[in-house]
């Protein structure tokens, strides 16, 4: 007590001592700091055009009336909501089969000047002023010529020409699944993000322009005692995410991310996080608190509810929250976050394209190592943004926390490594039951920020998601025929510069197996066979601890039996795309197995 009050009495004498501008320079240095932090004034106010984006359908019948879409986006990738230019139309057509270059019969748009009415600046985005363009405009158009075409655009005051992503032109009466984009993990202010639930999927919808989408809150931040739902708000995210579901044109899943905040070894907590989506319009409520393992977590979610359920873990290879991949469920555990904002988790070392400071070192981590254990994953890249911006996150630019809507305090709006990424799904229909069957079956690829480059893999005729992607041979040495076809993006942030594929890659059993370099086309097409032996693969790193069980990685909390983490026998295959813009993305894999 007598410590205390000389501690008391030594504060009062310093409040007394401090001058009045010492105190002014006090508040000034606690303000100045927090400015520094938080406040850009190139973010609050240049929000002039530095690039253009057109975005259009991935494929299309002949004779089909469809939306291209053009926004014009400052240096921050927001859209520019002053350009007020005048834009012109061409189109780059080739042939599907022979790649070369042909005339295609077309309606594009007539020469088109942008109308604004924004004054605001970066203040206030863009795509909340109504009455004019603001930055983004949609076009009707129709292509007659079956095809791959890119739309061209240029502005006609700076002399820039943009391009369009790769629009696959079907002949009609013809049968093909249409390519669909997504993002299906991102967080609001319901959980650790930005701005709130209705606003990031009317962002990813109308900005993002987005075929599907899903929020993943941390369902550990919703306040719950029991049984009992404190605010109303689980049952709120649900109903948003539902009121935004709207067949055939904008589908949502309802998904929540299992987050553990804590684990190791010898834990009875993993240390991975696990997004969980729902085949239904519901879901019963669950999360760590609750449920502490994953095989626990699924045993009670098919207890409690009648509706499919698909989970898979993300960010696997950072040091703070590796995954754990002893727990698996094939019916469950159909795909694998290979991309994210936080980088890429294909491998760890040298040949990752995009490491972080917080990756992991140690085997049995990465989603390469993940197949050799014989988890039968497809891949699937999203945002993981915070920001509020699902679809398009710019967390990676300057644009930082506080003066950049939708405002935030969160640290996780200061910046992160990468920009988000995207997941392509073939689809015969555009609802929430087929693209979570999509995502069932395997039947995607991966992608870059918000590239969407257009990609066919397949093995003796057989597609990813057809079949459980997996190829039967009647023997060891049957050939296998790789064919792969693909459109580079035309995104670019810099005007003028047409992105190309700068090289392709073939993994066979996690290990580089054929390498195409120095490409530098616009399309790509590849034939190759493999005749040697199928043989399969084993994970061959597992860990043996004090208490005579095997793991597989220090930080694993389920023992396994190393002699079942292998492929039985089957060999697979899966590819690597970058591009000549920093992007990339990934297909596949493929599994080939003797009948």
């Amino acid at each position: 007590m007598i410590k205390q009050t000389k501690m008391m009495k030594i504060n009062k004498d310093f409040k007394n001592k401090l001058s009045p501008l010492g105190k002014i320079l006090i508040i000034s240095i606690v303000i100045g700091s927090w400015v520094f932090m938080f406040i850009d004034f190139n973010v609050m106010f240049d929000n002039n055009k530095t690039t253009m984006w057109i975005h259009g359908p991935s494929m299309v019948v002949e004779n089909e009336d469809f939306e291209i879409t053009v926004e014009a986006w400052d240096q921050y990738e927001r859209l520019a909501g002053s350009y007020n230019g005048m834009v012109s139309f061409e189109i780059e057509s080739y042939n599907y089969t022979t790649l070369e270059k042909i005339n295609a019969i077309s309606s594009l748009p007539k020469d088109y000047e942008f109308t604004s009415n924004f004054i605001w600046n970066g203040l206030v985005p863009a795509y909340n002023i109504k009455g004019a363009d603001n930055g983004k405009r949609t076009f009707i158009i129709k292509i007659s010529t079956p095809g791959i075409h890119y739309i061209k655009l240029k502005d006609m005051d700076t002399k820039e020409k943009y391009r369009s992503n790769p629009i696959i032109v079907k002949p009609e009466d013809t049968y093909f699944k249409n390519l669909f984009w997504g993002d299906i993990h991102g967080h609001t202010a319901y959980s650790d993000g930005s701005g709130t639930p209705e606003d990031a999927y009317k962002f990813a919808r109308d900005v993002a322009l987005l075929d599907f989408a899903a929020l993943t809150e941390h369902v550990e931040l919703f306040p719950r005692i029991s049984e009992v739902d404190l605010t109303g708000r689980f049952k709120k995210y649900i109903e948003i995410s539902n009121e935004f579901n709207d067949d055939g044109e904008f589908a949502t899943l309802v998904a929540m991310e299992w987050t553990t905040w804590f684990g190791g070894p010898n834990s009875n907590f993993p240390t991975e996080h696990l997004n969980i989506y729902f085949e239904d319009d519901d879901m019963p409520f669950f999360s760590t608190l609750t449920h502490n393992n994953p095989d626990d977590l699924y045993k009670a979610i098919e207890k409690e509810s009648d509706d499919d359920f698909i989970s898979w873990t993300h960010h696997c290879i950072r040091s703070t929250n590796p995954s754990d991949f002893a727990y698996y469920d094939e019916d469950i555990n159909t795909m694998v976050e290979i991309y994210s904002c936080h980088g890429s988790s294909e491998c760890t070392g040298r040949d990752n394209l995009y490491t972080s400071a917080k990756e992991i070192d140690g085997d049995g981590y990465s989603i390469r190592d993940a197949l050799k254990m014989g988890r039968k994953f497809g891949f699937m890249a999203s945002g993981d943004s915070h920001d509020g911006r699902l679809g398009h996150s710019i967390s990676h630019t300057d644009a930082r926390a506080v003066n950049q809507q939708p405002y935030t305090l969160s640290g996780y709006r200061y910046g992160t490594p990468y920009p988000n990424g995207l997941t392509g799904i073939y689809s015969d229909t555009l609802d929430r039951s087929h693209i979570f069957d999509a995502l069932k079956k395997r039947s995607a690829y991966a992608t870059t920020w918000i590239n969407r480059p257009y990609i066919e893999f397949s093995i003796n005729g057989l597609t990813v998601g057809v079949n459980d992607s997996t190829v039967h041979v009647p023997n060891i040495d049957s050939a296998r025929q790789i064919n792969i076809f693909i459109a580079a993006d035309g995104i670019s942030l810099k005007p003028n510069k047409r992105t190309k594929i700068e090289e392709i890659e073939i993994f066979k059993n996690s290990e580089l197996w054929k390498s195409y370099e120095n490409i530098d086309e616009v399309l790509s097409k590849i034939t190759v066979s493999d005749t040697s032996p199928i043989t399969g693969t084993e994970y061959e790193d597992c860990i043996k601890r004090d208490d005579g069980k095997y793991y597989i990685h220090e930080t694993s909390s389920k023992s396994v039996d190393p002699d079942e983490l292998n492929t039985n026998g089957a060999d697979y295959y899966y590819v690597r795309m970058q591009d000549s813009g920093g992007g990339a993305a990934w297909i596949g894999p493929i599994w080939v197995e003797v009948s």
